[in-house]
Formats: C-alpha cells, sequence, structure tokens
C-alpha cells in the first residue's frame, strides 16, 4: 500500500529509498512505480515558485520549512531485525549554478534516516527521513565615483578625483537547521575603512512580533537611508537624512506589515557597529528606533506595470542615549568626494530625539519623494538645541518605467528596464530624469554647525538591472558658519552587482 508524501519525492529521495529497500526486484519495482505516481501527482499542481536569492522574497525560508520530512511507505519485505533496525545514515549533497548577473547560487541537503519499521496492518515497509537544507547566493558589489569641483575660494578641500566608492562580497539566502532562517553577509572596502554592511539573521513569520532580526545593518530611520544605496535616485543621500538619521548600526529589531501589507511597523536597539559610512556622527551609543509606513493609495498595474500609482507615508523617532556624553551632527555637500561643510562638533549632551516624516508618490513614471528631520539635542549646561532638516525629489522615466515599491519593507526596490542595453538591435536601458532640493541647519544656541543648501540635477542610465551609470551636477550654499561660500559639482559613477 502506498501512501502519497505531501509534496512528492526528489531523485535522491527515490535513490535513498532504493538503498533502503534493498537490492530485490519487487522493491526496485515499487521504487520506480512510487516515483510515478509523485511525478504524475506532481504534474497536475501549478508548478512550484523558484528558489528566491533575497531573504526578503515573500517565501522567504518558509518554503523549506515545507520540505523537511517525508514518510515513505512501500510493500517491500521486512523481517523483524529490519523492523527493529535504526540508522544514522546521511546523504549530503549539494548544487552549484553560477547565473551570469545573477551571481552564484548554492544549495545544501542533508537528508538524515530517522528510523524504519514495518507496518503491522499493511505489511508496508516504512521510512522515516529528515531533511536539513541551505540555500543561497554569493555576489559582489562594486561602484566607482569620479568629481570635479568649482568652489569658492573660502572653501577648502574641493579637489577632482576619483575612488573606489564601494567594494564588497555577499552571501545571502535561507537555510533550515532546527527552524527556518533568512541570513546575509554583506563585507567590504569604503574609502579608508573595513565597512560590514546588511549582515544579519532573520527569523521570520513569528507570532505577533513577525521578522526578528539582528546583526549590522541599515537602522530603520529615513526612506533614503533605508534604501539600498543601488536603488536611489541620486548617488547619495541628501545632505539632511546624512546628517541627522542614523546609518549602518549593530543591534536588533522586530517588525512585521499588516493591513493586507498595506502598513508596517519596525522597533529596535541599536549601537555602533563596525566602520561608518554616512549618518550622524554620535560614538559610543544607544538607540531606540521605530517606524511606520502607510500606503493609503496603492493601485497597481499588472497588465502594464510602468502605469501604476502609490502614495507612501511614513513617521519615525529615534531616542538616542550617549555613552561618551556627546552628541555629533555632519555633512557633505552630496558628493563622497568633498570635505564635511557643515558640523556641529561634540556637543555636551547624553540624549538626543529625532523625529521623521517620510512621503513618497509614484505615478507611472513620475515619482516625487520628501522628508523632513527634526533632533532635539538635550544640552548638558544650557537650553535644548534644535536642528532640523529636509528635501523633496522627483524623478521621470523616459522611458516608461516606474519605481517598483515593496511592500512588506515600505522601501523602494531596484528598478527594471523594459528593455535592456543592447547595441545594434534597439535596447537601450532605462533612462531617468531627477532633480532634488535639500537644505539642512545645524545651527542653535551657542552651537554654529552651519547651514547647507542643495539643489541637484542627475540623468540615470540603467544598462540593465545589475549595471547603471550615473551622472549629476549639484549647487550648494553653504552659510551661517566659517567659511562660508557656494560650490558647484559635477559627479558620476558606474556600479554593478552580480
Amino acid at each position: 500500500m502506498y501512501q502519497q508524501p505531501k509534496h512528492g519525492l526528489d531523485s535522491a529521495g527515490l535513490t535513498l529509498l532504493r538503498k533502503l529497500c534493498g537490492t530485490g526486484i519487487l522493491c526496485s519495482l515499487f521504487a520506480s512505480q512510487l516515483g510515478w505516481l509523485a511525478c504524475s501527482a506532481e504534474s497536475e499542481q501549478p508548478a512550484a515558485p523558484p528558489v528566491a536569492s533575497s531573504p526578503q522574497d515573500a517565501a522567504g525560508p518558509a518554503r523549506l520549512k515545507q520540505q523537511v520530512r517525508v514518510t515513505v511507505e512501500t510493500n517491500a519485505p521486512a523481517t523483524g531485525a529490519e523492523a527493529s533496525k535504526k540508522s544514522a545514515l546521511k546523504n549530503l549533497e549539494w548544487q552549484a549554478s553560477w547565473n551570469g548577473w545573477d551571481g552564484l547560487h548554492l544549495a545544501l541537503t542533508r537528508k538524515t534516516l530517522l528510523g524504519q519499521q514495518v507496518n503491522e496492518l499493511t505489511n508496508a515497509y516504512v521510512a522515516h527521513l529528515e531533511e536539513t537544507r541551505m540555500v543561497g547566493k554569493i555576489g559582489a558589489k562594486f561602484a566607482l565615483d569620479a568629481a570635479a569641483f568649482v568652489a569658492d575660494d573660502d572653501l577648502d578641500g574641493f579637489d577632482a578625483g576619483a575612488e573606489l566608492r564601494r567594494a564588497r562580497i555577499y552571501a545571502k539566502g535561507d537555510c533550515l537547521v532546527v527552524v527556518p532562517v533568512s541570513y546575509q553577509l554583506e563585507v567590504g572596502y569604503i574609502p579608508d575603512q573595513f565597512f560590514i554592511e546588511e549582515s544579519y539573521l532573520a527569523f521570520k513569520d513569528l507570532a505577533c512580533i513577525g521578522e526578528l532580526r539582528l546583526g549590522q545593518y541599515q537602522a530603520p530611520m529615513g526612506l533614503e537611508a533605508i534604501n539600498s544605496a543601488r536603488d536611489i535616485t541620486f548617488m547619495e543621500p541628501a545632505a539632511p537624512i546624512q546628517a541627522l538619521a542614523p546609518g549602518v548600526n549593530a543591534g536588533i529589531q522586530m517588525g512585521r506589515p499588516f493591513l493586507n501589507q498595506r502598513a508596517t511597523w519596525t522597533l529596535g536597539l541599536f549601537t555602533d557597529g563596525v566602520g561608518e559610512d554616512f549618518g550622524d556622527a554620535s560614538q559610543d551609543f544607544g538607540r531606540l528606533i521605530t517606524r511606520f509606513t502607510a500606503l493609503p493609495i496603492d493601485h497597481p498595474n499588472p497588465d502594464s506595470p510602468g502605469h501604476g500609482r502609490l502614495l507612501h507615508l511614513g513617521l519615525s523617532a529615534n531616542i538616542l542615549y550617549s555613552g561618551s556624553s556627546t552628541v555629533r551632527y555632519q555633512a557633505r555637500p552630496e558628493s563622497h568626494l568633498s570635505p564635511y561643510v557643515v558640523d556641529t562638533g561634540d556637543i555636551s549632551s547624553s540624549a538626543a530625539l529625532v523625529l521623521g516624516g517620510e512621503v513618497a508618490w509614484v505615478n507611472g513614471p513620475f515619482s516625487m519623494q520628501g522628508e523632513f528631520l527634526h533632533s532635539f539635542v538635550d544640552q548638558a549646561d544650557g537650553d535644548a538645541l534644535h536642528f532640523h532638516g529636509l528635501y523633496a525629489s522627483a524623478g521621470w522615466f523616459l522611458t516608461g518605467e516606474s519605481r517598483p515599491y515593496s511592500r512588506p519593507e515600505g522601501t523602494f526596490g531596484r528598478v527594471m528596464p523594459r528593455r535592456n542595453f543592447n547595441w545594434g538591435r534597439g535596447g537601450w536601458g532605462a533612462w531617468e530624469i531627477a532633480g532634488r532640493y535639500s537644505f539642512v541647519n545645524l545651527n542653535s544656541g551657542a552651537i554654529a554647525g552651519g547651514r547647507l543648501s542643495m539643489l541637484m540635477v542627475g540623468l540615470n542610465w540603467y544598462l540593465h538591472p545589475h549595471v547603471k551609470w550615473r551622472f549629476d551636477y549639484g549647487f550648494g550654499s553653504v552659510s551661517g558658519r566659517d567659511p562660508a561660500g557656494n560650490l558647484n559639482l559635477f559627479q558620476t559613477r558606474v556600479e554593478l552587482d552580480f
């Protein structure tokens, strides 16, 4: 008597089954029939989704959990000795495939024979198997910058140059040992330092709290900061995000989408991490951060993705306690090859609160986005200090694409060109023009950190989903501190990942 397994058997399972059943002709026939029936049953079902290469995939590690155990019954003869026999045989298999621009994909499977027995009522031979699985992807990211500046004589340090902005390798995927877990490890180089970014373990679909994530990654504040550097419109985040929002920190957070994934909440505790790219410059801190997002308008168009509409709203709060009793904010004029032009220096304070609001509107190829941040610093000797900043940006895809949105994360994702660049065959990739105005004020009380206004325009060329070329021009004005003055910047970035 054959009882169909819930998810069928793969070829490795059939091989192991034949080993268990022995070498008898009858057993081999039943193993063959078992495989035919399993394949026939599965052929009537919709095809299973491909293995996702991202921990953020909707299936996540849950798809592995559905495949962890299988019970096989055949009419293979068994003796009493065989019925009581227990085996610890383990079968380890691995697969590797290079998927071009999608990186190196790996899969490890270990099948363990938990036990075997004979069903006395049916005289069926029963084998209990347990499967441990791990799937993942290994890849790399590179970004090369070049910039030139025209600045007033009072502004120093604006020298033309080029740099390797980022060079990182990463591994990410899902595994199932005791419980399902997603993982990511991303390490590499940013100018003059080793950096750990987006490296964590994520336990998903937990009761009440949704996802539990621990490691070092971007703290959940600031839409431009949370989005991958690869997926923001301009080369660098706006000046107020650089100054007032947290960067990549070490910590633990929980959160989940709700209201049919039209809203999200996140709550986390963070402290100093390894390396520093951008974000508030405070040291030796502990912070509590929470973020809420909502989609009051969401009208996707599956037949024409470039014509959907959505409105994103978000609120966040960051409570910081400084172990060094100092707080500091600083920002560059939105170019990493430029020096810091506004800087509060170390402020004698043990606590600060930053509140943020975010809004984004997408209507087909057109998008708008803006954020406002305000910091309240509890000065040790004196009145409370207030620093603030905002930016507003707009972009238009000349080739008809639209910014993709991730509802589970409340962020934007990677742009997928309608037609990848293909010289001589009519494929020109995706082209986007964009503009942004930003302002940050780091003057308050006796602190003269300065004010920075920036106007940026940009042209982005997405050759295909893994290669992007950007061109930015910016005009900036520094005031409220010494030195002050105006500057012009011209910069470009070529970036690729796989």
